[in-house]
């Protein structure tokens, strides 16, 4: 049988925050927490799609409706939480960083994995354009939940995505030194730019200032 070679898994991991709410986002840097959403705040509608395979479909003593009602609970009951393999794209810095007025922090992804719970999973996300197929009958409803949820639309692959589930709300790494830096980006106002460097130096993260040059990206 051929062998799958494993996937490139990245040195470290980007999240795009907004400085809407400053504070909230210092606080979490501070307190080594991340935050895992409910899928109901995902901006694409039409994730957590899924459909039964055919051979559930032409099952008929299955409980097809059963099958569907329990994935559908589970996927309601976890928490997400999003980053990205690239630091320096323009539609993320414009989409999830408040259009460069926010910031961009970079996580040491193996030690962010050491200092997370145990039961906290990710998944790089795949992109297609149809919706994932779930057939396994004896796949846990958890299992295929996060499947449902690893998957989007083809026209998300610029987001290079890569996908923590725990549970929702707030979950600790305990340590701080998980964050390589903190990237702050072209339009970030000198207010917040005075008060992350205050707050992260204290706590020895780095800062680095966004330039533009022509069409690129520099830090």
């Amino acid at each position: 049988m051929a062998e799958i070679i494993e996937s490139r898994i990245p040195s470290s991991l980007y999240r795009y925050r907004s400085l809407a709410n400053a504070e909230r986002e210092l606080e979490a840097i501070e307190n080594g927490n991340l935050f895992c959403a409910s899928y109901a705040t995902l901006n694409d509608p039409m994730e957590g799609f899924f459909e039964p395979s055919r051979m559930l479909k032409k099952n008929k003593s299955y409980d097809l409706e059963g099958f569907k009602t329990k994935i559908k609970e589970r996927i309601n009951q976890i928490g997400l939480c999003s980053f990205s393999e690239v630091r320096n794209h323009e539609l993320m810095w414009a989409h999830y960083a408040n259009q460069y007025r926010g910031i961009c922090i970079e996580y040491d992804f193996g030690l962010l994995r050491k200092n997370l719970p145990k039961e906290i999973l990710f998944a790089r996300m795949t992109y297609n354009e149809r919706a994932i197929v779930i057939g396994n009958t004896t796949r846990l409803p958890d299992e295929s939940a996060r499947r449902a949820l690893s998957q989007k639309n083809y026209r998300w692959l610029y987001e290079r995505e890569w996908r923590m589930f725990g549970p929702q709300g707030p979950v600790s790494y305990r340590d701080v030194k998980v964050i390589k830096y903190v990237y702050m980006g072209f339009r970030v106002s000198e207010d917040h730019i005075k008060q992350i460097k205050s707050r992260l130096s204290a706590i020895n993260i780095k800062t680095r200032l966004m330039k533009i040059e022509n069409y690129s990206i520099l830090f």
